[in-house]
């Protein structure tokens, strides 16, 4: 697969426009990091950035501002949209997460390891791809300690464990292990890492998921300069995480007391305070998943105004053998509201108010 997208990259010329739609989560913003260093190496130019929150952002407004631009290519990393959409123009689809559908006579082309791949805890992130492709065609760049942020991101680390291997080669003083798995490198510098590119997003949305990886590519070989904040971007991602860390603290404080401890099947709900702090609810899941990591983790969020919950539900997949893609699958089956999807570990949901004591309950039943 990676061959076939190598082979679409060489037709790139000097004189191309290029035009990048990603993710607005750390694998997406990691991905579209490390793309970009690809397209300067190639054309010696960066792409547009257009990060998104998911698949519905593929709008006609999003479409008209690309037919305005009218670039040469459009590439789409780490999102599950359907490569029909963006039928006028070149380029391809990368993506890893499941998928109901993609059109196979598009002028673009759809890669995803799950169009072979079977099993979940085989399907590696987006950024890992973006990753081989990039030191393939370039081995000369040192970044892997950018994929491996968006590696983490994704729970993919004892798969991708080459990576962190790399890092420890090119950058031992960020990464040092004896041992490479998901819990240490979240306990690493890595989670701060990882803190640090989600903290743009929840800050200033989609400016601020552009200024964390345009920060991530102005540090490329100095990843002390982008911990530090010593670049332009980075400077502002600092003061993000900053703001961040001092309202999760706060939240998970409150879990102990408002939190709803299910101890049969060993499952939390919270729900979340309202902040003016956006996607709180996945990043304040990550954190009480890490915290109480024999639970399953469920945190409703307020992000979607009075008729719609967004829920985030998170495992440590150390600890729990769960899926949480086939348990949602159980509950759409029952609760017609629910729309959703992720990883083996981790889902985002959307549900009607009316439907939220159903789906809950039928989330706890399926478990």
């Amino acid at each position: 697969m990676l061959e076939e997208i190598k082979e679409n990259l060489k037709k790139i010329e000097k004189s191309d426009d290029i035009c990048v739609i990603h993710h607005d989560d750390a694998d997406g913003c990691t991905s579209a990091a490390l793309f970009s260093i690809l397209i300067k190496e190639l054309i010696d130019d960066y792409p547009i950035l257009f990060p998104i929150r998911g698949e519905e952002n593929v709008s006609k407004g999003m479409i008209n501002q690309l037919k305005v631009i009218n670039p040469d290519y459009v590439f789409v990393l780490d999102v599950s949209v359907d490569s029909s959409k963006l039928n006028i123009f070149k380029g391809f689809v990368l993506d890893h997460h499941m998928f109901s559908r993609h059109s196979k006579d598009s002028s673009m082309s759809y890669f995803n390891p799950r169009l072979f791949e079977g099993e979940d805890d085989k399907v590696v992130p987006v950024s890992y791809m973006v990753y081989k492709l990039l030191v393939d065609m370039f081995p000369e760049e040192k970044v892997a300690w950018i994929a491996a942020i968006g590696i983490t991101e994704d729970h993919r680390v004892e798969l991708c464990r080459e990576v962190f291997e790399k890092v420890m080669e090119e950058n031992p003083e960020i990464f040092n292990s004896k041992e490479i798995t998901q819990k240490i490198a979240e306990n690493s510098i890595f989670g701060q890492l990882w803190d640090m590119v989600r903290s743009g997003r929840m800050i200033k949305k989609v400016e601020g998921a552009k200024a964390s990886v345009l920060a991530l590519v102005e540090s490329k070989n100095r990843p002390d300069k982008f911990i530090n904040g010593l670049t332009q971007h980075s400077f502002a991602l600092r003061k993000f995480y900053d703001r961040v860390n001092y309202e999760t603290e706060d939240s998970l404080i409150n879990v102990k007391q408002k939190a709803k401890f299910y101890h049969d099947k060993k499952i939390i709900i919270y729900e979340a305070r309202k902040s003016n702090i956006s996607a709180l609810t996945s990043f304040i899941s990550d954190k009480i998943r890490q915290r109480y990591p024999e639970w399953i983790v469920c945190v409703i969020g307020r992000e979607m105004g009075n008729d719609h919950k967004k829920i985030s539900i998170r495992l440590e997949q150390s600890e729990r053998s769960e899926d949480l893609v086939s348990i949602l699958e159980k509950v759409k089956e029952k609760v017609s509201t629910v729309r959703g999807g992720g990883h083996k570990s981790a889902i985002g949901v959307s549900v009607s108010q009316d439907d939220l004591e159903d789906f809950l309950k039928q989330f706890i039943a399926s478990v």
